[in-house]
């Protein structure tokens, strides 16, 4: 997705340029287009010259929009422990500590973008983007030393 976003208006981009530049497998990112272009954030185009772009400006296209698509709707909603959803009625061990944090998830993905995410991946070093100062607010920014 980040590719696509650097890529001028009305260009369209092979898998292979995609994969190669990017360096992914392309079968497996065949995959992940399939799911984008299924969830409507690209459109593909058949035919010699074809391939894909963006169907929507990478502002409006959050990273949660593109972690749905590959991952499904439910993503970040399952419990941590357990292969179910977790609820009041039926909690797991850590359903209190990991509801807040699991907020927090869902609120990082719904407010940030494509357009972001392209911004940071491109800042250079000692620069900090919004994704950058989001994750330090949240006090995640270091994992813990084990």
């Amino acid at each position: 997705m980040t590719y696509l976003a650097t890529q001028p208006p009305g260009k369209l981009s092979g898998t292979r340029d995609i994969a190669l530049h990017e360096e992914i497998p392309a079968p497996f990112l065949g995959k992940v287009l399939l799911h984008l272009r299924r969830g409507r954030l690209v459109r593909s185009y058949r035919g010699i010259g074809g391939g894909y772009q963006l169907a929507l400006p990478p502002e409006r296209i959050s990273l949660l929009n593109i972690l749905c698509c590959i991952e499904g709707p439910g993503v970040l909603q399952g419990c941590v422990l357990e292969d179910r959803e977790c609820c009041p009625e039926g909690p797991c061990a850590l359903h209190d500590s990991w509801q807040p944090v699991q907020q927090q998830l869902v609120q990082f993905f719904q407010t940030n973008t494509l357009a972001e995410l392209v911004r940071a991946r491109h800042a250079g070093p000692g620069s900090t983007s919004r994704i950058d100062e989001a994750i330090r607010s949240t006090g995640a920014g270091d994992p813990p030393v084990l």
